[in-house]
C-alpha cells in the first residue's frame, strides 16, 4: 500500500478549512496552525491533528512532506519562504503574494531549493474550464474574438483594505490567459468603493490580447452570486457557470437574408444549442490531489502565469 503524504494547514478560515477537510482524505494529516486558538484547536479537534498557534514552531517540531499556506495575502511571502526555507512543497493560495516584488522573491526561494511552490488558482482545477480549453484548443468555437466573465454578489471579505480585482477578478484574468494560451498586451482596471473599508469593492477590467478581447466584471455589491464566463469564436459561443460547472454551446448560424422586422430578429434566439457534458468534481480536491501528485518534481506549477495575472490587476 502506497504510503500517503504528510500535510498541514497554516491558516483554517474560510477557505483553509476546506483544505484540512480535504488533506483529511486524500492524505496523512497531522497538523494545522491559526493565530487564533479558538478557531485552530476547533479544526485540529476535528481531525484528530496536532494544533500550534505558530506556525514556524509547527514548521520546526512535525514532520511535513507538503503544506498548504492560506493566510490573508499580506502574509503570504513570509510564511511562504519559511516553509520553502526548510524545502517543504508548498502550496499558496492565491494571489501568490501582495506585490510583484514579493512574488518574485518567492519564485527565486523556491528555484534556489528546488523546492515545488504552487499557487492555488483554482479555477483551473475546474471540470467545466478544462472542458471548455479542451473545446478551444481544437478549434470547435474558431478563432476567439472575446470573453466576458461575470464575478459579483455580496460577500464583502472581514479583511480590511480588500480590492475586488485582486480577490476575485484575478481568477478570471488567470483563466483568459488560460484560454487563450497568452498575456494581454494592453489592460486598463476601473476600481469603485461603496464600502468604507475597502480599497475597492468593484471593478471593470478590459484585456487586449493579440487577437482578443476580454472583460471582467466584479463587485461585492451585486444581491446574487454569479460565477459566468462567455466566450465568443468565429465558429460559435459558450456560456460556462462555475459553480454549477455546466457548458452551454451555440453553434453559428448564417442569416442568407436581412431580418424582415424584430420578431424575425427574435427567431434567431432560438438556435440549436447543446449542453457540453461535464464530470463534476470539487476543484479544490482536484487541486490538492495534482499539488499531492507533483511535489517530488522540480518545477513551480502556476508561478509564472500567478505573476503575470497579479501584475494585470496590480496597478
Amino acid at each position: 500500500m502506497k504510503k500517503k503524504i504528510r500535510t498541514a494547514v497554516i491558516g483554517v478560515g474560510n477557505m483553509g478549512k476546506n483544505h484540512a477537510r480535504i488533506y483529511s482524505k486524500i492524505s496523512d494529516f497531522i497538523a494545522v496552525s491559526d493565530t487564533q486558538p479558538k478557531l485552530g484547536k476547533k479544526i485540529a479537534d476535528k481531525y484528530r491533528v496536532n494544533y500550534y498557534e505558530n506556525y514556524k514552531k509547527m514548521l520546526q517540531q512535525e514532520n511535513i512532506e507538503a503544506v498548504s499556506v492560506v493566510v490573508p495575502t499580506k502574509l503570504h511571502k513570509n510564511v511562504v519562504l519559511d516553509c520553502l526555507e526548510r524545502r517543504i512543497p508548498t502550496l499558496v493560495e492565491k494571489p501568490i503574494a501582495e506585490n510583484i516584488k514579493d512574488a518574485k522573491l518567492v519564485l527565486r526561494k523556491a528555484k534556489s531549493k528546488k523546492t515545488f511552490l504552487m499557487v492555488g488558482h483554482i479555477e483551473r482545477f475546474n471540470p467545466a474550464v478544462k472542458k471548455l480549453k479542451e473545446i478551444v484548443d481544437e478549434g470547435k468555437l474558431g478563432r476567439i474574438i472575446s470573453l466576458l466573465a461575470i464575478r459579483v454578489g455580496i460577500a464583502p471579505p472581514k479583511e480590511p483594505n480588500s480590492d475586488v480585482a485582486l480577490d476575485l477578478g484575478i481568477h478570471d484574468v488567470d483563466i483568459f490567459n488560460y484560454i487563450l494560451n497568452g498575456y494581454p498586451i494592453r489592460k486598463k482596471v476601473v476600481r469603485g468603493k461603496l464600502f468604507r473599508d475597502n480599497l475597492a469593492d468593484s471593478s471593470g477590467i478590459l484585456l487586449e490580447y493579440p487577437l482578443a478581447t476580454g472583460y471582467i466584471q466584479t463587485n461585492w455589491i451585486t444581491p446574487i452570486k454569479m460565477r459566468k464566463l462567455y466566450v465568443t469564436g468565429s465558429k460559435g459561443f459558450i456560456e460556462l457557470d462555475y459553480v454549477s460547472q455546466k457548458l452551454i454551446m451555440y453553434n453559428k448560424i448564417i442569416v442568407s437574408k436581412a431580418y424582415g422586422d424584430y420578431y424575425d430578429f427574435v427567431k434567431l434566439s432560438n438556435l440549436s444549442k447543446k449542453t457540453v457534458y461535464v464530470s463534476r468534481k470539487e476543484p479544490l480536491k482536484e487541486e490538492l490531489l495534482f499539488f499531492l501528485g507533483n511535489i517530488k518534481k522540480d518545477k513551480h506549477a502556476l508561478a509564472e502565469d500567478a505573476i503575470n495575472a497579479l501584475d494585470i490587476v496590480r496597478d
